[in-house]
């Protein structure tokens, strides 16, 4: 799969479509910009994509900021579909301030993915 950079940034952002799943029931999200962080270690998602799939809560946790600040969150159990992959139960961060979704190297060492700068494209393989 191919995606191009987003102009929306300045520099250009490695943004990819990706989906949101219920691990169980039969619910999904739309499809949703996502922001490849190779330097976060987990995917961030907005909570009101979760509770809209009811997504499983599996347990509360502290993260760290860039900046060192500790905030208490919820984690919660989805597939996340990429175009044709899924991948499979997966620990999320409910995210109750910010609308951006963050893919971290939770997801991202499941894949091979190539970020070519120069030619603003990602290509995302299993």
């Amino acid at each position: 799969m191919n995606y191009r950079y987003s102009r929306n940034y300045n520099p250009p952002a490695p943004i990819i479509e990706v989906t949101f799943l219920n691990v169980t029931e039969n619910l999904k999200t739309e499809s949703l910009p996502a922001f490849i962080d190779t330097g976060a270690d987990g995917t961030i998602v907005p909570i009101e994509f979760l509770l809209q799939i009811e997504a499983p809560d599996t347990e509360k946790t502290i993260i760290r900021s860039p900046w060192g600040e500790e905030h208490e969150v919820s984690l919660f159990l989805v597939n996340i579909q990429l175009a044709d992959l899924t991948i499979q139960e997966i620990e999320v961060v409910g995210d109750e301030i910010s609308n951006e979704i963050i893919l971290g190297r939770d997801v991202l060492n499941r894949l091979s993915v190539l970020l070519n700068g120069p030619e603003e494209l990602i290509s995302v393989s299993t």
